[in-house]
């Protein structure tokens, strides 16, 4: 399942965009779900877990599409982005926002549909897990390969990652379901860690990927467990 937005005032260009969204997922046995947005702001305030590919129209008639795209990163920084245009000229501040593509009105079918391989090759090349990071009414998406570890304070968890802290509610129990078929293992009852970023073990502790965190004595038969099957291929 795909999940695409258009973002676009002018409701006959939405329509043609999405008939040949329509078109293409039928040639081409895709799957999507497309929502509709005529009010950028909307469509900012509403943006909630993302969306695989946007189309945003880059000239609209209140709001500046480059500077819709712009909060856009802020919030999503990896959602594959593509402009709807009048003039091709347009679409060159996209690499500012790092924009996948460009369609231009009125839309050609086959120009459409070759965008569409290339942005669904864009979208797989990124389907790995990716985790939701929730505070104050904001969130965070990361993909797990950017995780070193979390660790639990008080019902706070504390994501610690190549792009700084990052902190949310929740529990750590839930958490390490959702992240254990993806090589996280508890090391103890306040650390989850991502076994790809293991540097070495040293008696009772790990380092990971530059931290020293304890092993608990309860935890540590099965955590050295995981650690070889990890390392083994298993």
């Amino acid at each position: 399942m795909v999940r695409i937005a258009i973002v676009e005032d002018d409701l006959a260009d939405a329509k043609r965009l999405a008939d040949c969204l329509v078109r293409f997922q039928k040639e081409q046995e895709e799957n999507f779900t497309v929502w509709n947005f005529t009010n950028p702001a909307e469509f900012l305030d509403t943006y909630g877990s993302g969306y695989d590919l946007v189309f945003l129209d880059i000239e609209l008639p209140v709001f500046n599409g480059m500077e819709v795209a712009r909060q856009l990163r802020e919030i999503d920084a990896v959602v594959t982005l593509v402009f709807i245009t009048n003039m091709e000229q347009y679409a060159v501040s996209g690499y500012e926002v790092e924009a996948l593509d460009f369609v231009v009105k009125p839309i050609n079918y086959y120009r459409f549909s070759s965008m569409m391989r290339r942005a669904l090759q864009h979208i797989g090349r990124r389907a790995e897990k990716e985790v939701i990071v929730q505070s104050a009414g904001s969130f965070t998406r990361l993909r797990v390969s950017q995780v070193f570890y979390v660790e639990i304070r008080d019902h706070l968890l504390i994501y610690h990652t190549d792009q700084g802290r990052f902190e949310s509610w929740g529990k750590m129990g839930d958490l390490e379901a959702e992240l254990a078929p993806h090589g996280f293992v508890r090391c103890s009852s306040s650390h989850l860690v991502n076994l790809r970023h293991i540097v070495c073990l040293e008696g009772n502790s790990v380092n990971v990927a530059g931290t020293q965190l304890p092993i608990s004595q309860r935890r540590r038969k099965a955590f050295f467990a995981s650690v070889t099957d990890y390392l083994s291929g298993k």
